[in-house]
């Protein structure tokens, strides 16, 4: 079935980037290539690796977790669920000690303390403009896959909770509204860009005003940029990116850029996914953001076997099924 290959390719596709990403994480392309060369596969996290320096070759990080939280969420709920959303991940925090954790962005700390202090989490919200609502949000587009407009206002209130800043709420429209057409299956590469902008669009008009930069301004310049560059390598291309955009945690940062390398990559998993961990810095939600399109775009055949082997031995998760129960809508 078509439909569960690119809905498992999103899934399988955010595990492999997130765990492939893992070991590059807030490093620089030099330091990167001193750990490891280029990185081509997984890798055991070398001794520069401080973010996640305990964790073992192909191992999943909180990307991926938070990810599966609002899967299960659409799942028990036929749809997003706030309450049942912030249920579940104050169960997650306290289960697994979260708030001692390195691991998790600010924005998702002060969700998280608010939630299991009993503050505003809605308040707290306000000013988070990291990556976090964006690196989870995969599974509403598989959800809602082909309805952009009804995959971006489910995103927009997963944003709310814990990144409802404008750049916090564009950047989770955006990768939203892109794996939902990306998922329609009939869509060329321009169509799941021109979603990802109508997300972001969205996304900016519903989020709380600080400063920042505009989320679809830099998409617009990644896709004019990949555009001005047409005949180069991507990695060239991807380097070009970084440095106009950055690859930190900063929504404005991260999304733009991994839509761009996308983008630039035409979908290619392998590809695409190499050429935005080796740019390091947030590589790993870098790499399950672009892991996650590609997987929808292209499918999990399109997918190296022995990577999904890999990924389902090592954390023990069944994403084939978890695929199958999110498509069940259609």
């Amino acid at each position: 079935m078509i439909m569960l290959d690119r809905a498992y390719g999103c899934l399988i596709g955010a595990a492999i980037g997130d765990a492939m990403g893992m070991p590059a994480s807030f490093m620089t392309p030099q330091q990167i290539e001193k750990s490891y060369g280029r990185i081509s596969g997984f890798n055991k996290p070398s001794a520069a690796q401080v973010a996640h320096g305990m964790l073992s070759e192909g191992a999943i990080t909180d990307d991926t977790e938070e990810s599966l939280i609002i899967a299960s969420v659409l799942i028990e709920h036929a749809g997003f669920s706030r309450a049942l959303f912030v249920a579940k991940m104050k169960e997650w925090a306290v289960n697994n000690n979260m708030l001692a954790s390195t691991v998790i962005g600010p924005s998702t700390r002060r969700f998280l303390t608010a939630i299991t202090t009993g503050a505003d989490y809605l308040e707290a919200a306000k000013i988070g403009d990291t990556n976090g609502g964006a690196m989870r949000v995969a599974p509403i587009g598989i959800y809602y896959q082909g309805d952009i407009q009804q995959a971006v206002r489910a995103a927009c209130e997963s944003a709310l909770v814990s990144h409802g800043s404008k750049p916090g709420v564009s950047s989770t429209c955006a990768v939203a509204a892109a794996v939902a057409c990306a998922m329609a299956g009939d869509r060329n590469i321009t169509e799941v860009m021109e979603a990802a902008l109508y997300g972001a669009r969205f996304g900016e008009e519903q989020g709380y005003d600080i400063p920042a930069p505009s989320v679809e301004a830099r998409i617009r310049l990644a896709i004019e940029t990949v555009d001005r560059h047409a005949g180069k390598s991507l990695t060239a291309v991807g380097n070009l990116l970084y440095r106009l955009l950055g690859a930190g945690m900063k929504s404005y940062e991260s999304i733009p850029l991994s839509l761009g390398v996308f983008y630039a990559g035409q979908g290619q998993f392998a590809e695409s996914l190499l050429t935005i961990i080796n740019i390091g810095d947030d590589a790993d939600t870098n790499g399950a953001i672009v892991g996650a399109l590609c997987g929808a775009f292209g499918g999990a055949a399109a997918i190296n076997a022995e990577w999904k082997e890999h990924i389902q031995a090592v954390n023990n998760i069944d994403l084939t099924q978890l695929a199958a129960q999110l498509i069940r809508r259609a």
